[in-house]
């Protein structure tokens, strides 16, 4: 019975996340859409803006895809001028991945949610909804967190943001 209930939360919880992402970020798509990009780089350089520099094996790993096929994708964004390859500090050998100043500028374009569509929404919810809701969010973030923590052998590094209940 317990099983169940908690089944059709995660059912509630996944409709509603699905339904909220696709409202909020339709509009990013035709950003992405003017920089002629494919979904590998798009994941490269959110992987990237996440963990900062990383091994162009660690890329391939993350990927899923051969070191030369992750080469080429790279080699595509360096042209975009979204990518730099610079030498790892600790081995000046090994050749890392970072974005460039335009790719860290690019990169969270995607994952903003306009201010202006929350505040219209924020504008819907009582003050006590409002603080229900960002108690919730904080949770989900919370056990996201952990679940990084616990399951990512690349660690990312920590949150830009820490949200902290007052």
């Amino acid at each position: 019975m317990q099983h169940d209930h908690k089944q059709e939360l995660t059912d509630r919880f996944l409709e509603l996340a699905e339904y909220l992402n696709h409202r909020w970020h339709i509009r990013s798509i035709d950003q992405w859409e003017g920089l002629d990009m494919t979904i590998p780089q798009i994941k490269t350089l959110a992987l990237l803006e996440l963990n900062g520099q990383l091994r162009m094996g660690n890329i391939a790993n993350y990927l899923g895809r051969a070191l030369s096929a992750t080469t080429t994708l790279v080699d595509r964004l360096v042209e975009k001028g979204l990518v730099d390859r610079v030498s790892d500090p600790s081995d000046r050998r090994v050749v890392v991945c970072e974005l460039t100043d335009l790719g860290r500028d690019v990169a969270p374009r995607f994952w903003r949610i306009g201010r202006e569509r929350i505040d219209v929404v924020v504008e819907h919810l009582e003050d006590g909804e409002l603080e229900t809701v960002v108690e919730g969010l904080e949770l989900v973030y919370e056990a996201e967190r952990r679940c990084q923590e616990s399951l990512n052998p690349m660690q990312p590094k920590e949150a830009k943001r820490h949200l902290a209940a007052d």
